[in-house]
């Protein structure tokens, strides 16, 4: 037996002992002792299975690797899968090309642009490959957390068919752990496989999807920060009127009339993302650090650890997930601060991880 098998051995017979309530202080005693590595008691039993994943086989004709630092890199890429694109690219210049490639597009001359042929194209595949990425990048970054998630509920499940075996636990009580673990499953499958889609699109975006050698892709380890304040309405309005200014009449009408959805889109994401980090995180990790405290005094069962454990993974991937719809809805507004419509503007979706799993005692 493992290492990991038989600290998860440990922390089931623990909790086995808890539901019982008919535990020996000597058995309580040995079972902490068994634990007694992991610095802050039975709850590190699952970081540690977490920092130590099972490990997978690897062959040595590993397929090339593309890897972006940066959205930058994938803009610039992406361009150059267009040679038709040279000349409107020197036309701009490196400064103008550089702010289009980190999304500083408010700091680009407006006028500038519509001497420019093809400079509309520039934008769009810039604009298109920006939020590719973006959305490929919360999928990596909330993986870790999705399969927190999966592992508190089959912990839980595991826990709860052992006891149904030994008549501690109803048939009911059972199938309610197991339809949970099911649930949960599923939906690291779902999420494994948009991973696999979303790389799939940035290599499509990048031309890179079908070639002959195979190709695997590196995505930079998170999303940008939240800024610390948002574009004001005042100094979009400014940016508007300037806009407006180099358009035919009968766009002004449909520009401004997108541009009041695409700033309500930015900044009810950025209230949600910013509420997202800054509050409900800072909740539910309050919430988990006393019930880790409960859990370790025998205050609180295994089954609340394990749903607060869970809760708080789902947290953490609803915040990555506004934090990405704020960066889509970012990109959207500063589109349409250059007279251009976005195919569609972000759905700003409720998360699946508001509430902790019911306790299963």
């Amino acid at each position: 037996m493992n290492k990991k098998i038989l600290l998860v051995s440990h922390l089931f017979l623990l909790a086995s002992l808890a539901q019982a309530q008919q535990t020996p202080d000597s058995e309580w005693r040995q079972a902490n002792q068994q634990v007694a590595e992991f610095p802050r008691g039975h709850a590190d039993v699952l970081k540690w299975e977490q920092a130590n994943p099972v490990s997978t086989n690897t062959t040595d004709n590993k397929p090339a690797t593309l890897s972006l630092k940066s959205i930058d890199d994938a803009v610039y890429l992406a361009w150059q899968t267009h040679p038709d694109l040279a000349k409107p690219l020197s036309q701009l210049g490196r400064a103008e090309v550089g702010q289009i490639a980190s999304g500083q597009w408010q700091a680009l001359s407006l006028s500038k642009l519509r001497k420019i042929d093809d400079a509309d194209e520039v934008i769009g595949i810039a604009h298109a490959t920006r939020k590719t990425v973006l959305a490929a990048i919360a999928v990596e970054q909330g993986l870790p957390s999705q399969q927190e998630a999966m592992q508190a509920d089959e912990a839980a499940a595991e826990l709860g068919s052992r006891l149904a075996k030994v008549g501690n636990w109803s048939k009911l009580q059972d199938a309610q752990q197991q339809l949970s673990r099911l649930t949960s499953l599923q939906q690291w499958q779902r999420s494994q496989y948009t991973a696999l889609q979303s790389r799939a699109s940035v290599l499509k975006s990048l031309q890179q999807w079908n070639r002959s050698t195979p190709q695997t892709l590196a995505l930079p380890a998170s999303l940008p920060s939240l800024p610390t304040n948002m574009l004001s309405e005042q100094a979009v309005q400014t940016r508007l009127n300037n806009v407006a200014d180099t358009l035919p009449l009968g766009e002004q009408i449909g520009m401004r009339a997108n541009a009041e959805l695409a700033y309500s889109a930015y900044r009810t994401a950025y209230t949600l993302a910013k509420d997202s980090q800054q509050q409900v995180l800072k909740l539910r990790q309050f919430i988990y650090d006393e019930t880790v405290l409960r859990y370790n005094g025998m205050l609180m069962n295994t089954w609340e650890l394990l749903a607060e454990s869970r809760a708080r993974a789902l947290a953490q991937v609803d915040a990555i997930n506004a934090l990405r719809d704020f960066w889509l809805a970012e990109a959207d507004l500063q589109l349409v601060m250059l007279g251009h419509v976005p195919e569609s503007f972000v759905s700003l979706a409720a998360g699946g991880g508001d509430s902790p799993a019911a306790a299963g005692h």
